[in-house]
């Protein structure tokens, strides 16, 4: 076991430290302490940023998302309600578009999904996939290199690679929101655990379960050795540092111990057997966004996607007393029961996120708080599940993009005004611009601080 250094960025800075044995790697958040004095200045004013873009399936119920008035002085609204408490730190925009994800024919849900940060044009096929790259590819290939891990790719329903899933588009365009080129969806990862080891460990998810029972017992923990090892920083680390160190290595260990017995998900895409999703969904999203929040507290990686849900996803959220997949309820037809329905999904999303929000505001980051320097960009594949509409889209943004972002507010912007756009704005608060997104062509200045 050895104390080495990070390097991220290209004046050299050593900012954060890693302790490395036997193929397993944990990263340390940064210590002041071990910064050397003269390095302390350009290490502050360098914060990483974040970027995270989450996807939700199956549109909202815009007359309970959309508040009545713009600015900062909006009336939080029935589905925005559980993260109340965070309206500083997150704005609402209404009024954008996403041409581009109008399909060829039917097919609404694996156009929209697949448009959701591409904003490109799905090739309407099960054989020949063509579509574009996303925005966190975009970032990845730009910042992505002062990383471990470029980008991480989480959802929680996996599903077929082959064969059609929507109206003769392919199953690969409601899987993915994430695409390295116009043919190569990222893969996503779709368990906690395997989560875990791949960011954390070096873990390698196609190896054998043989292999992974051997590594793991060799392991017996990823923190076992390291955390002995850190008892020989303390007396180099000031008090602040010290607390900082003890909180990192018990949330690391918490949400290992989490994820080690959490059931995996299955099941393959609409239009076929609906997911056989693990029964406590609620515990797969909150161990996700532990995972997330742990991978940029050690600076693993800045950028992410996480899909809650497949294209036309199906889950049936019986913990809120609902019977019926969510696809189904979504094609509400105005029936007040099933739009009743539908908002009480929206708004335990909304609590889901609100859980990730809390846990970035809550851990400290340089200067200022995970949620200050990342920008997180919420949506779904389509506006109205009914209308499969995709105009007036639902976008929430939340976090400060280290300052870049005009949060508190309600936008409601001009009809004009293309997601792209939008998206361009988001890659913005990673010092990402001037890339070839869709049909972008210029960022949203008006949730931008110029």
């Amino acid at each position: 076991m050895s104390l080495r250094w990070l390097k991220s960025n290209e004046r050299g800075v050593a900012r954060r430290a890693f302790l490395g044995s036997a193929g397993t790697v944990v990263a340390l958040p940064l210590l002041e302490s071990l910064v050397p004095r003269r390095a302390r200045a350009a290490a502050a004013s360098a914060e990483p940023k974040r970027l995270i873009y989450y996807y939700v399936p199956d549109g909202i119920v815009m007359d309970a998302w959309r508040p009545a008035t713009t600015g900062a002085g909006y009336a939080i609204t029935p589905i925005l309600k559980p993260i109340e408490a965070l309206k500083a730190d997150f704005m609402v925009v209404t009024g954008t578009r996403n041409d581009p994800a109008h399909p060829t024919g039917n097919g609404d849900h694996a156009a929209g999904t697949s448009g959701f940060i591409t904003c490109a044009k799905a090739l309407k096929s099960t054989t020949d996939i063509q579509l574009g790259i996303s925005a966190d590819q975009f970032a990845a290939m730009k910042i992505g290199m002062n990383t471990r891990v470029p980008s991480v790719v989480l959802g929680t329903e996996p599903g077929s690679e082959a064969g059609t899933c929507d109206s003769g588009y392919g199953c690969p365009y409601v899987r993915a929101i994430s695409w390295g080129s116009m043919t190569t969806p990222m893969a996503k990862v779709t368990t906690p655990k395997t989560a875990f080891d791949l960011i954390f460990t070096g873990g390698d998810p196609a190896a054998s379960a043989a292999d992974r029972a051997k590594r793991q017992l060799y392991r017996k923990s990823v923190l076992d050795v390291a955390i002995g090892r850190t008892q020989t920083l303390r007396p180099r680390l000031g008090a602040s540092d010290k607390l900082k160190l003890d909180e990192y290595l018990t949330s690391v260990r918490e949400t290992e111990r989490q994820v080690t017995d959490l059931p995996a998900t299955g099941g393959s895409c609409m239009g076929a057997q609906a997911p056989n999703v693990s029964a406590d969904l609620e515990t797969n999203v909150k161990a996700f966004s532990d995972i997330m929040v742990l991978a940029m507290q050690c600076d693993a990686s800045r950028i992410f996607t996480f899909m809650l849900g497949n294209a036309g996803g199906q889950h049936v959220y019986s913990n809120l007393g609902i019977n019926r997949g969510h696809h189904d309820i979504s094609h509400h037809g105005g029936i007040l029961t099933n739009l009743q329905m539908l908002q009480t999904i929206d708004t335990y999303e909304i609590q889901l996120l609100g859980y990730f929000l809390n846990k970035l505001k809550s851990t400290t980051d340089g200067a200022n708080n995970l949620l200050f320097n990342s920008t997180i960009y919420f949506s779904s594949e389509i506006s109205d599940g009914d209308a499969h509409n995709h105009d007036d889209m639902p976008v929430l943004i939340a976090g400060h993009g280290g300052g870049m972002l005009n949060t508190g507010q309600h936008f409601s912007l001009p009809t004009t005004t293309k997601v792209s756009d939008m998206l361009l704005s988001t890659l913005r608060t990673v010092g990402v611009t001037g890339v070839p997104l869709g049909d972008g062509t210029a960022p949203v200045m008006d949730i931008l601080n110029a």
